[in-house]
């Protein structure tokens, strides 16, 4: 009989389950199985991995909760493969901040560290694609700059947008966990706020630094550009942050 002690950590071995999810992940990972396409019907899944049906359909109920899957119903339904995407990522990652009681301002700090390399690197690496991109993101602020109901999203958009455009896969990603928090803290801002002038004030403020920042990613200035976009974070974030800054993510997210 093997003695059992309150500190020993048992060896945990993978189900067959978990073990054939491995095998399709790889497959959507490598572009095996791509986006929208169908997996192969169970009886071929089956064939093809040697399994039961239970089995399978546990390596199936594992792909669909990390979003690599999406069930459909029908005489054309089956098991379609949805590619990688920030979006669960970023889920989890939320939640784990906020069971680990993380302040609004824990953040911002972050993304204040962030965002400024990411933006050197868009305007060392930019191309016309990019410039039209950030273009469009421009003229989405523009539409929107006073709206409470939308300012906050196209906002926080931006800020990912030029993080995403850096190349950097990495910050990207970082930069869309930190996204829904950073937009969910600007418009709860937005809605306790009663001064509506002063509100426009703060977003054509902002709108201009973006388009500022645009026009020193388009001349290449990316040591001008960096500079920039670390002196209007760090004068958001403390204008932002005056009054919520030890608020947790789970007061504000829910």
């Amino acid at each position: 009989m093997i003695a059992v002690y309150p500190d020993s950590e048992a060896i945990r071995h993978p189900t067959a389950g978990q073990l054939v999810a491995d095998n399709i992940r790889r497959k959507i990972i490598l572009g095996e199985f791509r986006d929208g396409d169908f997996l192969p019907n169970e009886a071929q899944l089956l064939a093809l991995y040697g399994v039961s049906r239970p089995v399978l359909r546990e390596a199936i109920r594992i792909l669909q909760s990390e979003s690599l899957l999406t069930i459909r119903r029908g005489s054309k339904g089956g098991a379609r493969v949805n590619a990688p995407r920030p979006e669960p990522v970023a889920r989890q990652a939320g939640g784990l901040l906020q069971y680990g009681r993380t302040t609004v301002f824990d953040v911002f700090r972050a993304r204040s560290i962030i965002e400024p390399p990411a933006v050197r690197l868009l305007a060392e690496n930019a191309t016309p694609n990019t410039i039209q991109r950030l273009h469009e993101a421009l003229e989405l602020e523009s539409e929107n700059i006073g709206d409470a109901r939308r300012w906050g999203k196209v906002h926080a958009d931006f800020h990912t947008l030029v993080v995403e455009l850096s190349g950097s896969n990495t910050l990207a990603l970082f930069a869309h966990i930190m996204s829904g928090i950073t937009t969910a803290h600007t418009q709860a801002v937005w809605q306790h706020a009663t001064d509506d002038a002063q509100k426009r004030t703060d977003s054509e403020l902002a709108h201009r630094v973006h388009r500022k920042l645009v026009r020193l990613v388009e001349e290449g200035k990316a040591a001008d550009a960096e500079t920039l976009w670390r002196r209007h974070l760090e004068q958001t974030t403390e204008k932002m942050l005056s009054n919520q800054g030890q608020r947790e993510l789970l007061d504000l997210i829910g």
